[in-house]
Order: structure tokens, then sequence, then C-alpha cells
């Protein structure tokens, strides 16, 4: 079996992999793929190709693609997946990870993370035995629209959209917090930032991703609004944030949208009161799944919304 980088012209093979893979695996645990057509699971598969020269590769085994996974690196960390192969039982997806985690270390990328389905096992049997060990349980949470609840007290946080001048301390905070390098991700998703007596302690990123297929809201109608990501010092900094996207007369344009889209997000759980907040902001969990770790330990795990795409873990 030869592990290659993926090229331009494999990524309609790929794509179709990828997406049935994870659509034969889904549909056999009784939920729905993350990705419904060949054309968003190549389109990913082209942006992370694009932001990244070599973080894309593919497995092949007598002339046929037989795999696909990829990896983002975000300084001295490294975000493992997704990964799929189209044989169960062969060994495809070891030979993958394998080459992925090789690219990863000759990236300087001390620490490799990934996110896991709570539903497959046989993904996490392949993940813990190459050393990863769960961090962190993730809820994946889901609104409907309609209107948010009314602004309580901000308790002197000061929220307002992103600018420029807050991009250094933005970077730094995320730096100290979860240990990534993603000053070009948080330049371009970051949306709103809290203050508090003039110190950044936390922001939220937002972007909207319109449904094809039905793929957010389940009738195949209206938008989608992935939150993440987002971090915050405190708990309940995170929920004042995203209490100004749901508020009426929330913070402009992201608060007009929130109020006609779908809203979803991977939220962490190790703040205890999280899923608890999450639910008394309307949101419901849809399913779980964990972000597993390997080499150089994690940082405490921050409350936060992870980043959905990309993904970073």
């Amino acid at each position: 079996m030869d592990v290659r980088a993926l090229k331009t012209s494999d990524l309609e093979l790929a794509g179709a992999l990828l997406q049935h893979s994870f659509e034969r695996s889904s549909h056999s645990h009784g939920v729905a793929p993350p990705w419904r057509t060949v054309a968003q699971a190549s389109a990913l598969l082209e942006r992370y190709l694009q932001a990244e020269p070599g973080s894309v590769v593919v497995a092949e085994e007598g002339g046929a693609m037989v795999g696909v996974g990829a990896l983002r690196l975000r300084g001295e960390v490294a975000t493992i997946g997704p990964i799929a192969s189209a044989i169960d039982g062969r060994g495809v997806g070891g030979a993958v990870l394998d080459e992925l985690l090789r690219r990863a270390d000759e990236g300087g990328a001390g620490a490799q993370r990934l996110y896991v389905d709570a539903w497959n096992p046989a993904a996490y049997a392949l993940y813990a035995g190459r050393g990863f060990g769960v961090v962190d349980t993730v809820a994946h949470v889901e609104r409907a629209p309609a209107p948010g609840p009314a602004l309580e007290s901000a308790r002197g946080l000061e929220v307002r959209p992103a600018e420029p001048g807050d991009h250094e301390e933005l970077v730094r905070l995320d730096r100290k917090l979860t240990g990534h390098d993603r000053g070009v991700d948080l330049g371009v998703l970051v949306r709103l930032v809290a203050r508090r007596r003039g110190e950044v302690v936390g922001y939220l990123g937002a972007q909207v991703a319109p449904q094809e297929g039905g793929e957010a809201g389940g009738d195949g109608s209206g938008d989608t609004l992935l939150l993440g990501p987002a971090v915050a010092v405190d708990a309940s900094d995170l929920f004042t944030l995203l209490s100004q996207v749901l508020a009426p007369g929330g913070e402009g344009a992201l608060a007009d949208a929130a109020e006609a889209a779908v809203l979803r997000a991977r939220l962490s759980t190790t703040a205890p009161a999280a899923a608890m907040a999450a639910i008394g902001l309307g949101f419901r969990i849809r399913e779980l799944g964990m972000v597993m770790s390997r080499g150089a330990p994690p940082p405490a795990r921050p409350p936060q919304l992870y980043s959905i795409d990309p993904e970073v873990v």
C-alpha cells in the first residue's frame, strides 16, 4: 500500500471516498453523515489542500484509491482528520494515520489532536492504539431559528465587533488557552471580542455555511450559522458572548444572521455548567464526540466552542 500527497486531480475521487465512507459508517449508527454530497466532501478537501499544500494524503492499493486523510498544522499542534477508508479491516486507516503523524512530526507539531464521534468505537480503537487519549467530551449543539432570550447583566464585560487592532491580543489569549498558533483562522473567523477592564478575555467566531441538501436544518431551506472557534477565560463570559448573538438587538450583523439561521456548534463540556447553559439558551444536544490528544500534553481545556471548518481541536 502506498500513501502519497493528494493532487488536485484526485479531489473528486477522494471526495467520493470520504463522503461514502462516512455515510456508510454514520447510517450504520443511525446518525446523519457530516457531508450529504460528494461535492461537499470534495470542497472540504480542496479548502484544506489550498490552505496547506501537502496536508491531505491518499492511500492506494493495486492502482486504486482506498483511503484519504488530512491534517492542519497550527504552530506546535496538529489537528488530524478526517480519515476515511474504502475497505474496512485492511489497515488502510492505520496507514493513512501513520503518514499524517509523520507529516505532523516533520512539521514541528509536538502535539497531535483529533476529534472522534462517540458512536464510533472502531475509530476510537485505531487512535488509542497510536497513543491518543481522551481529553474532552464534546456536545454537538443545535438551535433552530427563534428569538433569543433577553440580555442579562454582562458583569462588567464589554462585547463588541472584532477590529483589526484586536488581533495580536486575540492570538496571545488563544495560544495561552488552547496551545494553538492560528492567527490566520482568527483573523478570518472572529466576529465578537469580549474585554473586561480593557483586557481581552474571550472571543467568538462564526461563519454562515449555506445549506446543501438539507445538511443543517433537515428541510433543505435557510442557512446554517457555524459558531466557533470561541474561547473565554470564564464559562460565564463564553455564554455572555453567545447571548449577545442570540438576543434581540444583539451585536449587529451577526445577531441578524443568527435570528434567521440554524445555529450549530461543538461545545467543550469540561466546564461543569457548559451543557446546562447551552440548553438554557435554547440549544439541543444532537450528538456527542471526543477530543483525543497524543504527544505534548494539552493545556487545561478552557471554556470553548471548537472550530468546525476548518476543524481544529
